[in-house]
């Protein structure tokens, strides 16, 4: 079993290698983002996922989530929503909602992060 992977400089390279049906993953470092709402605070939160569904617009856009079932500080059960979306210039936005279960009222406001490719933002290919 291999565990290389290829680094992927640029939106073209990760469209092309998912328009391809490599799997590719994402990592991401907020402490490289700038936070893009007024609730969102600096943060050193790193984490990552491979894409599984994505979608990709006219304008070239990017656009992928991830959805879990977690525990909060007070070990409720909840539900967490993680959306990103990359623009042809490289830029993207992060955002993170939280929802209650059982019922999925949204708590909170949705954390919104500002990020690039190379800057809190990386993606990668499997060989």
């Amino acid at each position: 079993m291999s565990w290389a992977s290829d680094a992927l400089p640029n939106l073209p390279a990760v469209t092309q290698s998912l328009l391809a049906g490599k799997s590719v993953s994402v990592v991401l470092d907020l402490g490289l983002c700038k936070p893009g709402s007024s609730e969102a605070k600096p943060t050193k939160t790193r984490g990552g996922l491979r894409i599984d569904a994505f979608r990709i617009t006219e304008d070239g856009t990017l656009a992928f989530a991830d959805d879990h079932f977690t525990v909060n500080r007070e070990d409720k059960p909840i539900n967490q929503f993680l959306r990103y979306r990359v623009h042809a210039d490289g830029t993207a936005e992060f955002s993170m909602t939280i929802f209650s279960v059982p019922n999925y009222q949204q708590m909170d406001k949705t954390l919104t992060y500002n990020c690039a490719i190379g800057k809190g933002l990386s993606f990668f290919a499997a060989d």
